[in-house]
């Protein structure tokens, strides 16, 4: 080409100079060349002069305040070089691909860029991709680079080989780097991608004001007018995206909020999969992606809208994305172990990526997660302290290596990640990359996640001037698994004799499966803890609970004639419990949830431990442990296995609740209701709101509380929830709650309800005549949404769900000559649980049946005694039971309130049950049984339900 082509305004001597390539290294020079003298960061092009005119350049530019002369050739000089060469490009290889894609970002662009590639890929159009990964042309790698971006020379000439390859679609990467040293000048792009910002690169840029400048200069000034933005308007960078779009009129297409493009509303995960419910366009769509992480799906769905501006439309991109393949060392799952753990790759290497990357794994997963890191050397050192707090708060063991040192000391680089844990118990330091991920692998429990982070696609590590062959995805496939222990019963054993040699501090091993602290329930292999109550002392029944098999006994005092090897002493059981307790939650994996309330806390974790139950391993205590003794007990039966556990937290004065949840440490946290239980030890209703609240005090950090929007403590509650930064999920019947029963349908023997869960739609069905609280049914939606657990998965799981013995069981009772039905709501009593009872009683849809109401006293109630019994006959006079039978002097305060029609009898005891009864219940009938245990309820309903001849 002749140079008076590529630049105006020459001499006349040197405009017919014919020029057959530009050059900027002066070692690749050849002759006829144009050769530009750039200043790099570490050469300066105009100390190369001399050389790339021996080598026959035909002509040198370089910057105008450069004081090189040369009589041979002429040596050109201009203001703005690197501007100036881009422009040159783009008139010396003219021939490019009519749409040109640039992404950028600190963490994403790969992934987009391969995302974009793979389903253009799919839609049988060609397209290449430029960047980290090197040169694709249909998904296919031409030539690898050790750049992201490539220099201006490079990458002009690469595009115009594409274009002769018959390819109009390229993608490529656009590292900071390479826009502020003007590596993309020339080009002319139809859209421009921000994926997101974070800490990176500060060695180089000095500041983050000044790394988001040279990121924004894809926007400022390669992008041209009315071309296409792409990026997620949930990131804070979005407001400095918003001015440029408006001041150059670029058309905006965004993932994130409600004012997106397309808009995630909701991702369950499923083994590798993750179920996606997204709008575009006001509709809405669900598709399954075999992806890891909510993050590799904005990713994709920034790809998807890349491929819009293609002019490609939803229906023909959404089917590819079913078919989607994991990024090269991007979240990779590289291998499956023999016992279950899984092995993954990711090139994270800056806090946020480490950050998105290991809680996604926690998340997606749920299990043990070992991570494998370090630092690069000559890189921001800021980061490696922070890298090391992000994996401590998340990690369950770490393990610090290599990762290209360049020319700094791997030495320091590693001190200087590990000084930034406050908890070095879990660290592990072993330099050597292979050795490290051999050892993580060979020391794996079973069902792990371990994460390999820094290199990801990588094939070699820098020390010094010398560069070796490594690849984490090589080493992981090559070590051989053989000693791997499989049995989790193993792993169980050594973590529970772990714990019992930190509560006794001794060093002898004491094996055990199951703690109990009742003889009769010991199980071969438990542990029995020798506990002194208030009316039995368990050091009395050694002798049983050997006989029953525990593997040892826990004591406080001298006993004679038992094995000693079966005896483990310690000062007080009661701390032993505790201490025992506290440990086994310590070294929990699981996701820990603590329910209390005034009322429904045992059905609902019922409720939420059969489902949970259905997603994995889970814990949850049979009976109401709720107590001092309750809870720690529970705990002390929380496996290294399980994935959730399910805890009751009961009270009846204040400070209870903040003592109990001190020990479960909850990641989400649950209070059904607000009620008068134990009102006798509170000034008001207040007081108990407030000691219900307590449990806000140890929930996890990043933790739920699931509240009753309902309740009139809502905002109350709230209120003290968010000055603790918890957040906050709310259920009920109320516009504002984000689970919610929107409508109703009744169809022959079924109901359906139809569910806004954060505002997706679900519908469950269930039994006409069940009286699940359905307050539980959302409770337990709004866990699935937190856990990110596919909802589909148990919904018909609702239709067989059943209430469980004294707390709302509907039993079939063959007495008085007739079948009727048996609402066994006898399990004790309160203000609360009683509405409760008559809410979901009403439920139940009656086809020329009664409904009849068995009310015992309530008890705990304190001086207002009356006033509360009196008040639910107002329920009652509201409801449509047909008839009020009560037994107590307190209960006759309802009776005496309720509408005489629906008055039926007192009795004068139990006894007079079957009399007032068999003449009553007909056929098909209902009656509800319900008050405190102290009234016998409870017994008559067990005998009722058992068959026995006399009620009691």
């Amino acid at each position: 080409m002749l140079l008076k082509k590529l630049i105006k305004g020459l001499k006349p001597e040197y405009q017919n100079i014919n020029i057959n390539d530009l050059c900027l290294d002066s070692r690749k020079a050849k002759r006829g060349n144009l050769f530009f003298a750039i200043k790099g960061k570490n050469f300066n092009g105009s100390c190369f002069i001399e050389e790339a005119i021996s080598k026959g350049c035909k002509v040198i530019v370089c910057e105008k305040k450069n004081k090189i002369k040369n009589k041979k050739i002429p040596i050109l000089k201009v203001n703005n070089i690197r501007l100036f060469l881009g422009e040159c490009c783009k008139i010396f290889y003219q021939k490019k691909p009519n749409n040109i894609i640039a992404v950028t970002g600190t963490n994403g662009k790969s992934s987009v860029a391969e995302f974009y590639s793979q389903i253009l890929t799919m839609l049988n159009t060609p397209v290449a991709s430029i960047g980290t990964l090197g040169i694709k042309i249909n998904n296919k790698t031409k030539k690898k680079n050790n750049l992201t971006s490539l220099d201006v020379i490079s990458l002009h000439k690469e595009l115009s080989r594409i274009k002769k390859n018959g390819v109009n679609h390229v993608i490529l990467e656009a590292s900071s780097h390479g826009l502020i040293q003007g590596r993309l000048n020339g080009i002319e792009f139809n859209c421009g991608i921000f994926t997101n910002f974070s800490q990176d690169h500060l060695d180089y840029h000095k500041s983050m004001r000044s790394y988001l400048f040279a990121k924004l200069i894809l926007f400022n000034n390669l992008l041209k007018r009315k071309k296409y933005l792409i990026t997620n308007n949930n990131i804070k960078e979005f407001s400095n995206l918003k001015k440029i779009i408006k001041r150059k009129k670029l058309r905006l297409l965004s993932i994130g909020n409600n004012l997106s493009t397309i808009k995630i509303a909701s991702n369950y995960y499923e083994k590798n999969y993750q179920n996606i419910s997204f709008e575009y366009k006001k509709k809405r769509y669900h598709i399954k992606i075999p992806l890891v992480g909510l993050f590799q799906i904005e990713n994709l769905f920034m790809a998807v809208l890349a491929v819009i501006s293609c002019k490609f439309n939803i229906r023909q991109i959404l089917p590819k994305l079913k078919k989607i393949k994991e990024v090269n060392g991007r979240l990779e799952l590289i291998r499956t172990l023999p016992n279950k753990t899984k092995i993954f790759v990711d090139f994270a290497h800056t806090p946020d990526a480490i950050k998105k990357t290991i809680l996604t794994l926690k998340e997606h997963y749920n299990k043990n997660l070992i991570i494998i890191f370090g630092c690069g050397g000559e890189r921001d050192q800021k980061k490696r302290p922070l890298m090391a707090k992000i994996s401590e708060d998340v990690c369950n063991q770490i393990y610090i290596t290599d990762d290209n040192p360049r020319n700094e000391d791997p030495k320091l680089i590693r001190k200087m990640i590990i000084e930034g844990f406050k908890n070095k118990t879990k660290v592990i330091e072993i330099p050597s990359r292979t050795k490290a991920i051999k050892s993580a692998i060979l020391n794996s429990e079973p069902e792990s996640i371990i994460l390999v982070a820094g290199k990801g696609h990588e094939t070699t590590q820098i020390y010094k001037n010398k560069t070796f062959n490594i690849s984490d995805r090589k080493i992981i496939k090559k070590i051989k698994c053989k000693k791997l222990k499989h049995d989790k019963k193993y792993y169980r054993e050594a973590l529970n004799k772990k714990i019992i040699k930190e509560v006794i501090n001794k060093k002898k091993a004491y094996t055990f499966i199951g703690t109990t602290i009742n003889s009769k329930e010991v199980k071969q292999g438990n542990l029995f803890i020798a506990i002194k109550g208030k009316k039995k002392d368990g050091h009395n029944y050694l002798n049983e609970a050997i006989k029953n098999k525990a593997n040892y006994c826990v004591i406080s005092k001298k006993i004679k004639g038992i094995n000693n090897k079966k005896l483990i002493n310690c000062k007080n059981t009661d701390d032993f419990l505790n201490r025992l307790a506290f440990l086994k939650r310590k070294y929990s994996k699981a996701k820990i949830v603590a329910i209390t309330g005034s009322s429904g806390k045992t059905s609902a974790k019922t409720m939420l431990g059969n489902i949970l139950s259905k997603y994995g391993k889970t814990f949850y205590s049979k009976k109401s442990y709720n107590n001092h003794y309750g809870v720690p007990l529970s705990l002390s039966n929380l496996e290294y296995d399980h994935e959730y556990g399910i805890f009751e937290v009961g009270m009846s004065r204040a400070g209870e609740i903040n003592n109990l949840s001190k020990l479960i440490q909850p990641n989400i946290a649950i209070i059904t209701n607000i009620g008068e239980a134990h009102i006798e030890n509170f000034k008001n209703i207040k007081s108990i709101a407030n000691a219900k609240s307590e449990i806000i005090n140890n929930i996890k950090k990043g933790g739920y509380l699931i509240l009753n929007r309902d309740d009139k403590f809502f905002n109350h509650i709230s209120s003290l929830a968010k000055k603790k930064k918890i957040n906050i999920l709310s259920f009920g019947f109320s516009r504002e709650s984000k689970i919610k029963i929107v409508k109703t349908v009744y169809f022959k023997n079924h109901k359906y309800l139809d569910i806004k869960v954060c505002g997706e739609k679900i519908r469950l069905q269930i039994k006409n005549n069940s009286t699940i609280n359905e307050y539980n049914i959302l409770i337990c939606l709004a866990i699935l949404n937190i856990l990110k657990l596919n909802i589909k998965k148990i919904q018909s799981l609702f239709n067989t769900l059943n209430s469980i013995e004294g707390r709302g069981k509907i039993n079939k009772i063959n007495r008085f000559k007739s079948l009727f039905n048996l609402i066994d709501e006898s399990y004790n009593a309160n203000p609360s649980s009683v509405k409760n009872a008559i809410y979901n009683f009403s439920k139940i849809k009656k086809n020329n049946q009664k409904k009849y109401f068995l009310l015992g006293d309530m008890m705990e109630l304190g001086n207002k005694t009356d006033l509360y019994h009196k008040k639910l006959s107002t329920f009652i006079n509201n409801s449509d039971i047909d008839k009020l039978f009560i037994i107590g002097n307190k209960a006759l305060k309802t009776y005496q309130s309720t509408n005489k029609i629906k008055r039926g009898n007192i009795l004068q005891n139990l006894q007079d049950f079957d009399e007032v009864f068999s003449n009553v219940i007909k056929k098909n009938d209902y009656l509800m049984i319900k008050g405190s245990n102290a009234t016998g309820l409870n017994n008559l309903s067990k005998n009722l339900i058992s068959g026995t001849k006399n009620a009691l």
